[in-house]
Protein backbone atom coordinates (compact mmCIF):
# COMPACT_ATOMS: atom_id res chain seq x y z
CA UNK A 1 0.00 0.00 0.00
CA UNK A 2 2.58 2.59 0.67
CA UNK A 3 4.34 1.68 -2.93
CA UNK A 4 1.18 2.40 -4.04
CA UNK A 5 0.36 5.53 -2.20
CA UNK A 6 3.97 6.97 -3.47
CA UNK A 7 3.42 6.21 -6.69
CA UNK A 8 0.09 7.53 -6.82
CA UNK A 9 1.37 10.96 -5.32
CA UNK A 10 3.24 11.32 -9.09
CA UNK A 11 0.02 11.34 -10.73
CA UNK A 12 -0.62 14.99 -11.49
CA UNK A 13 2.21 15.58 -13.95
CA UNK A 14 2.92 16.98 -17.34
CA UNK A 15 1.71 15.59 -20.14
CA UNK A 16 2.34 14.38 -23.44
CA UNK A 17 -0.49 13.80 -25.33
CA UNK A 18 -3.08 16.28 -26.37
CA UNK A 19 -6.17 16.71 -24.48
CA UNK A 20 -8.66 17.18 -27.83
CA UNK A 21 -7.47 14.12 -29.27
CA UNK A 22 -8.07 11.46 -25.94
CA UNK A 23 -10.91 9.30 -25.29
CA UNK A 24 -13.73 11.15 -23.07
CA UNK A 25 -11.96 8.97 -20.09
CA UNK A 26 -8.34 9.88 -20.57
CA UNK A 27 -9.41 13.37 -21.01
CA UNK A 28 -11.52 13.03 -17.75
CA UNK A 29 -8.29 12.02 -16.36
CA UNK A 30 -6.01 14.64 -18.07
CA UNK A 31 -8.11 17.83 -16.96
CA UNK A 32 -8.05 16.26 -12.95
CA UNK A 33 -4.47 16.57 -13.13
CA UNK A 34 -4.38 19.41 -14.87
CA UNK A 35 -6.75 21.29 -11.91
CA UNK A 36 -4.27 20.07 -9.41
CA UNK A 37 -1.42 21.03 -11.18
CA UNK A 38 -2.84 24.84 -11.90
CA UNK A 39 -4.56 25.13 -8.66
CA UNK A 40 -2.53 23.03 -6.20
CA UNK A 41 1.44 22.42 -7.07
CA UNK A 42 1.84 25.76 -8.83
CA UNK A 43 -0.42 27.72 -6.75
CA UNK A 44 0.98 30.55 -4.42
CA UNK A 45 -1.85 30.01 -2.17
CA UNK A 46 -1.61 28.81 1.40
CA UNK A 47 -0.60 25.15 2.66
CA UNK A 48 -4.12 24.84 3.87
CA UNK A 49 -5.99 26.20 1.10
CA UNK A 50 -3.84 24.17 -0.91
CA UNK A 51 -4.51 21.41 0.58
CA UNK A 52 -8.34 21.60 0.69
CA UNK A 53 -8.47 22.51 -2.91
CA UNK A 54 -6.74 18.96 -3.82
CA UNK A 55 -9.27 17.49 -1.65
CA UNK A 56 -12.09 18.82 -3.05
CA UNK A 57 -10.38 17.49 -6.54
CA UNK A 58 -10.43 14.14 -5.18
CA UNK A 59 -13.27 13.63 -3.33
CA UNK A 60 -15.46 15.20 -6.89
CA UNK A 61 -12.87 12.71 -8.98
CA UNK A 62 -13.22 9.42 -6.72
CA UNK A 63 -16.58 7.29 -6.19
CA UNK A 64 -16.47 7.04 -2.82
CA UNK A 65 -19.77 5.19 -2.61
CA UNK A 66 -18.92 2.59 -5.07
CA UNK A 67 -15.13 1.83 -3.69
CA UNK A 68 -16.37 1.87 0.12
CA UNK A 69 -18.94 -0.41 -0.97
CA UNK A 70 -16.35 -3.04 -2.32
CA UNK A 71 -13.63 -2.56 0.16
CA UNK A 72 -15.59 -3.90 2.74
CA UNK A 73 -17.15 -7.02 0.78
CA UNK A 74 -19.29 -8.75 2.87
CA UNK A 75 -19.40 -6.82 5.50
CA UNK A 76 -21.39 -4.39 3.75
CA UNK A 77 -24.52 -6.29 3.29
CA UNK A 78 -24.62 -7.12 6.95
CA UNK A 79 -23.96 -3.10 7.85
CA UNK A 80 -26.62 -0.87 8.90
CA UNK A 81 -27.49 2.53 6.99
CA UNK A 82 -25.59 4.37 9.90
CA UNK A 83 -22.72 2.02 10.04
CA UNK A 84 -22.31 2.31 6.07
CA UNK A 85 -22.54 6.30 6.49
CA UNK A 86 -19.98 6.30 9.34
CA UNK A 87 -17.69 4.03 7.47
CA UNK A 88 -17.80 5.25 4.06
CA UNK A 89 -17.26 9.32 6.03
CA UNK A 90 -14.34 8.24 7.82
CA UNK A 91 -12.93 6.28 5.07
CA UNK A 92 -12.92 9.33 2.71
CA UNK A 93 -11.68 11.26 5.15
CA UNK A 94 -8.31 8.61 5.65
CA UNK A 95 -8.09 8.27 2.06
CA UNK A 96 -7.80 12.37 1.30
CA UNK A 97 -5.55 13.17 3.84
CA UNK A 98 -3.73 10.84 3.33
CA UNK A 99 -2.92 10.94 -0.26
CA UNK A 100 -2.61 14.86 -0.02
CA UNK A 101 0.19 14.06 2.61
CA UNK A 102 1.51 11.53 0.21
CA UNK A 103 1.42 14.13 -2.30
CA UNK A 104 4.61 16.50 -0.73
CA UNK A 105 6.68 13.33 -2.31
CA UNK A 106 6.02 14.64 -5.77
CA UNK A 107 9.33 15.80 -7.94
CA UNK A 108 7.57 16.58 -11.81
CA UNK A 109 7.76 13.19 -13.10
CA UNK A 110 5.99 12.55 -16.51
CA UNK A 111 3.15 10.47 -17.32
CA UNK A 112 2.04 9.52 -21.17
CA UNK A 113 -1.40 7.63 -21.67
CA UNK A 114 -1.28 4.65 -24.12
CA UNK A 115 -4.63 4.46 -24.67
CA UNK A 116 -7.96 2.53 -23.03
CA UNK A 117 -9.36 -0.99 -22.99
CA UNK A 118 -12.70 -2.39 -21.10
CA UNK A 119 -13.07 -3.42 -17.73
CA UNK A 120 -15.37 -5.66 -16.24
CA UNK A 121 -17.70 -3.29 -14.53
CA UNK A 122 -20.64 -1.83 -16.15
CA UNK A 123 -19.66 1.07 -18.21
CA UNK A 124 -16.07 0.85 -17.12
CA UNK A 125 -12.78 0.78 -18.79
CA UNK A 126 -9.24 1.01 -17.64
CA UNK A 127 -6.96 4.45 -19.09
CA UNK A 128 -3.77 3.12 -19.82
CA UNK A 129 -0.60 5.26 -18.33
CA UNK A 130 3.17 5.15 -17.70
CA UNK A 131 4.61 7.46 -15.09
CA UNK A 132 8.08 8.05 -16.06
CA UNK A 133 10.18 7.42 -12.96
CA UNK A 134 13.81 6.59 -13.49
CA UNK A 135 15.00 4.08 -14.31
CA UNK A 136 12.33 1.96 -14.68
CA UNK A 137 8.61 3.59 -15.22
CA UNK A 138 5.81 2.77 -13.60
CA UNK A 139 2.49 1.15 -15.22
CA UNK A 140 -0.83 2.61 -13.95
CA UNK A 141 -4.64 1.88 -15.39
CA UNK A 142 -6.93 3.90 -13.83
CA UNK A 143 -10.45 2.30 -13.50
CA UNK A 144 -13.23 5.00 -14.69
CA UNK A 145 -16.74 4.51 -14.70
CA UNK A 146 -19.13 6.86 -16.55
CA UNK A 147 -22.91 7.53 -15.06
CA UNK A 148 -25.22 9.69 -17.21
CA UNK A 149 -22.25 11.53 -19.34
CA UNK A 150 -20.01 11.74 -16.53
CA UNK A 151 -17.18 10.09 -15.00
CA UNK A 152 -15.25 8.65 -11.83
CA UNK A 153 -12.59 6.80 -10.46
CA UNK A 154 -13.31 3.95 -9.12
CA UNK A 155 -9.80 2.33 -8.63
CA UNK A 156 -6.18 2.60 -9.48
CA UNK A 157 -3.81 0.02 -10.17
CA UNK A 158 -0.22 0.53 -10.40
CA UNK A 159 1.95 -2.04 -11.22
CA UNK A 160 -0.41 -4.99 -11.37
CA UNK A 161 -1.74 -3.61 -7.75
CA UNK A 162 -5.09 -2.37 -7.17
CA UNK A 163 -5.34 0.60 -4.67
CA UNK A 164 -9.37 -1.07 -3.15
CA UNK A 165 -8.01 -4.45 -3.52
CA UNK A 166 -5.37 -3.65 -0.82
CA UNK A 167 -7.58 -1.87 1.44
CA UNK A 168 -10.29 -4.56 0.94
CA UNK A 169 -7.77 -7.43 2.13
CA UNK A 170 -6.42 -5.13 4.81
CA UNK A 171 -10.26 -4.38 6.40
CA UNK A 172 -11.06 -8.25 5.65
CA UNK A 173 -8.28 -8.94 7.97
CA UNK A 174 -9.34 -6.71 10.78
CA UNK A 175 -12.98 -7.48 10.63
CA UNK A 176 -12.49 -11.29 10.98
CA UNK A 177 -11.40 -9.98 15.48
CA UNK A 178 -13.11 -6.52 15.36
CA UNK A 179 -17.15 -5.15 14.81
CA UNK A 180 -17.21 -2.66 11.58
CA UNK A 181 -18.01 0.25 14.02
CA UNK A 182 -14.62 -0.36 15.48
CA UNK A 183 -12.59 -0.26 11.92
CA UNK A 184 -14.65 3.06 11.68
CA UNK A 185 -13.21 4.42 14.54
CA UNK A 186 -9.71 3.23 13.51
CA UNK A 187 -9.45 4.86 10.43
CA UNK A 188 -11.07 8.15 11.98
CA UNK A 189 -7.93 7.92 13.67
CA UNK A 190 -5.77 7.70 11.40
CA UNK A 191 -7.24 10.57 9.37
CA UNK A 192 -7.15 12.80 12.55
CA UNK A 193 -3.38 11.56 13.04
CA UNK A 194 -2.32 13.58 9.79
CA UNK A 195 -0.79 16.54 10.06
CA UNK A 196 0.93 17.52 7.03
CA UNK A 197 -0.46 19.69 4.08
CA UNK A 198 0.28 19.91 0.68
CA UNK A 199 4.03 22.40 0.20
Amino acid sequence: MKKILFILCSLFLILTSAQAAEAPSTAFVHQLADEIITNVLTSQDTQAQKTERFEKYFLKALDTQTIGKFVLGRYWRTASPQERNDFIDAFTDMALKSWADKFNLYTGQQITFLGEQPAEGKNQVYVISQIQNEPNPAEVLWRVQEKNGSYQIVDIIVEGVSMVLSYRNEYTSFLKDHKLPELTKKLQEQADSFTSSIK
